[in-house]
């Protein structure tokens, strides 16, 4: 059966300020140009902010899988995850068509051809031989279990270990083109980082060509978009800088970072350098 990761979802409060920070510094391509919620592409993955309502959680809020057997989907989380349930999406969500979770709560969706018409509203690449040249990478998740989590979502989308399991006890999983990273997730992890933050998805990570020159293009961005720049506390007091090292310090513990940031509304993501596949002469 074939799956892969098709979108990740952001609960933004600013939707544009978002993509205006992704497409600038990331290069990522508009695939909507709703104020309120959209899309960016780095012709791969999607990635899907959402105008955060009353309620709603803010921040990396879901991803979502496309198959090309969804009832096979259904029968291996019915036979093997009785805990699991699938729900059908409303109309209006007219890229998705069911909504499902693992087995510790984390949600994501599911599209498949039977959708017919709905599906056509966003074009999903396949290969990933058209991504942009500053793409996504990996996404990270951070979960009370790895071993069950990664054992479902090998199970039901068939997801290739590609790393041995080392022992930071991360499961690195790959649908043939994008990383999925399975952490552990423990309280005392967040002992010195202030907040304690809950199991879910913890960050995304970006490749790029140039450590320099993304750098370079975030300073441009910031220079001319000050209201798109990454979120700053300018507060200088020791129980603070304390606290973010801290974080800053678990972020590093991904086996992909370089570096790392937050986007407008502080969602982490990391960037590491790739070096191109050398061509044919």
């Amino acid at each position: 059966m074939k799956a892969q990761l098709t979108h990740i979802a952001i609960s933004a409060v600013n939707p544009r300020i978002m993509k205006t920070f992704y497409s600038s510094v990331f290069g990522l391509a508009a695939l909507s140009q709703s104020t309120e919620a959209g899309f960016l592409s780095d012709g791969y993955i999607n990635f899907a902010f959402n105008l955060r309502k009353p309620g709603y959680q803010g921040g990396l809020d879901h991803f979502g899988f496309e198959v090309d057997d969804v009832e096979e989907v259904q029968r291996r989380i019915r036979d093997g995850y009785p805990t699991v349930h699938v729900t059908t999406r409303p109309a209006q969500r007219g890229y998705v068509g069911m909504a499902s979770h693992d087995p510790e709560g984390h949600v994501f969706d599911l599209s498949y051809a039977e959708m017919g018409e709905r599906r056509r509203r966003i074009s999903f690449g396949k290969d990933g031989n058209e991504r942009t040249t500053r793409h996504i990478h990996h996404l990270a998740m951070r979960v009370l279990d790895p071993p069950a989590i990664a054992r479902f979502y090998q199970d039901v989308f068939e997801f290739a270990l590609i790393k041995e399991v080392g022992e930071d006890g991360v499961y690195h999983l790959s649908d043939g083109v994008l990383t999925f990273e399975i952490m552990p997730w423990r309280v005392t992890d967040f002992a010195e980082a202030g907040i304690v933050e809950r199991p879910a998805l913890d960050h995304i990570g970006f490749e790029v060509e140039s450590i320099e020159a993304y750098k370079h293009d975030l300073e441009a961005l910031i220079a001319e978009y000050p209201e798109a720049a990454p979120w700053a506390d300018k507060r200088d007091e020791q129980r603070l800088r304390d606290e973010r090292a801290a974080r800053a310090r678990l972020l590093a513990t991904c086996s992909y970072h370089e570096e790392h940031l937050w986007d407008p509304e502080c969602v982490f993501f990391d960037v590491r350098e790739y070096q191109p596949a050398p061509t044919a002469s």
